[in-house]
């Protein structure tokens, strides 16, 4: 049989990342070399096939709640005991895919090749991360794919319903944010130029309205080249966005304002306590679990390093809350998963934290959203009222001198 290359991911004896090559009749037996190796593989894809395989996810934009769908669906069908390949072929002719289809049917066809489910999910990295691979393959080889579904389900539909709360959280002082600015633009373009010429005539302006005067002048000369820089802006940001880049500038920025400091660490804990407590409940050695999770919910090189000294830390002896304690988690959050393991209740304990800190994080999002709205009435109303106070006087003095 012919050899093909594949690119690799996985993880060492040291728990350290390694990419590589390595030549195979198929993903499985890559997967089953790797493992000859003392390797466990992260992703194994087939080298000409990686530009190809990626490709759609951009163009489709699959949201993740479909993925979620398709996976809980899946879940349904194989824990009513129908085979893992006539699911997919009833999911593919019955089920409204819609942008999955293509999925639905690559997978199908990679497990008809003979590969492995886990295999074919490597193929659609944008879709299905790292740590649901590897969970898939260690539940693959112990024959707990049906179970192990039903848990990834609940972890996404947790994750989104949480995701949503904090964007929810934060759209709305954005929103308002921004209806601030656009009140306050139109009323220095539309409603200060009308009351310039006589004020001016009058000779009678202090500073405040020297500088509105000099602002409208400003909008309103500008106006076109403002707007284009706007553009400009708004395309790097999505940009950042679709590279991950802004979504990690906005939580090391929230870490540093007073208001908000709280949701980046509470966020952070539970995902990371919910994605431990089914990592370690599904069999997935809590070293690996370690590196798969950070790569997960962190961002930056200095997470990747934090990372790597912990899994390091574990495979080196030293106990749980030390590597918890590298990887900066909240104190309570250490002690309660260095009791987990003391009593051999890691996963359970690890849940109730991620419960914890997932209360803490909506009660934080609910004080913040109780803060801005008034703020935001507040700034608005001082900022246009003492502008038109001040026109309103400076023309009174006007009339008055004229009389």
């Amino acid at each position: 049989m012919a050899s093909t290359a594949f690119a690799y991911k996985a993880l060492n004896g040291a728990g350290r990342l390694e990419l590589g090559r390595i030549d195979a009749s198929d993903s499985d037996d890559a997967i089953q070399k790797l493992g000859a190796r003392g390797l466990i593989p992260v992703s194994v894809e087939e080298e000409a096939q990686q530009t190809a395989a990626r490709a759609p996810i951009f163009t489709t934009r699959i949201p993740p709640a479909a993925v979620t769908q398709l996976l809980s669906d899946l879940s349904i069908m194989l824990n009513a005991g129908i085979r893992i390949d006539e699911a997919l072929a009833i999911m593919e002719k019955e089920f409204d895919s819609g942008k999955l289809e293509p999925v639905v049917t690559r997978i199908r066809t990679d497990l008809a090749s003979g590969k492995s489910f886990s295999s074919a999910l490597e193929a659609w990295p944008a879709l299905f991360p790292a740590f649901q691979v590897a969970m898939v393959r260690v539940a693959e080889s112990s024959g707990k794919l049906p179970t192990l579904l039903s848990r990834i389900v609940e972890e996404r539909q947790n994750f989104e319903a949480l995701q949503s709360k904090v964007k929810s959280a934060l759209r709305y002082p954005a929103v308002l944010f921004a209806g601030t600015i656009c009140v306050l633009v139109f009323f220095m373009v539309g409603v200060v130029p009308q009351f310039e010429p006589m004020i001016v005539q009058g000779g009678d302006t202090d500073t405040m309205m020297v500088v509105m005067f000099g602002v409208s002048n400003f909008l309103s000369s500008y106006g076109l080249e403002l707007l284009l820089a706007l553009a400009v802006i708004v395309l790097l940001l999505v940009v950042a966005a679709r590279r991950g880049l802004l979504w990690a500038w906005l939580w090391g920025s929230a870490k540093k304002l007073p208001l908000v400091s709280e949701i980046p660490g509470s966020y952070r804990t539970g995902r990371f306590a919910r994605l431990l407590g089914i990592m370690v409940e599904t069999g997935v050695a809590v070293p690996v679990a370690f590196k798969l999770i950070s790569d997960t919910i962190d961002h930056g090189e200095a997470a990747r390093v934090r990372a790597q000294q912990a899994s390091d830390a574990l495979r080196q002896g030293n106990r749980l809350g030390h590597a918890l304690e590298i990887l900066q988690l909240p104190p309570l959050a250490v002690r309660m998963l260095r009791l987990g393991e003391q009593s051999g209740e890691l996963a359970s304990l690890s849940y109730r934290v991620a419960d914890f800190y997932e209360v803490r994080l909506e009660r934080s999002l609910s004080r913040i959203v109780g803060l801005v709205g008034p703020a935001a009435v507040a700034t608005i109303s001082i900022l246009i009222g003492g502008m038109i106070v001040s026109i309103m006087s400076t023309l009174m003095s006007f009339n008055d001198m004229v009389r």
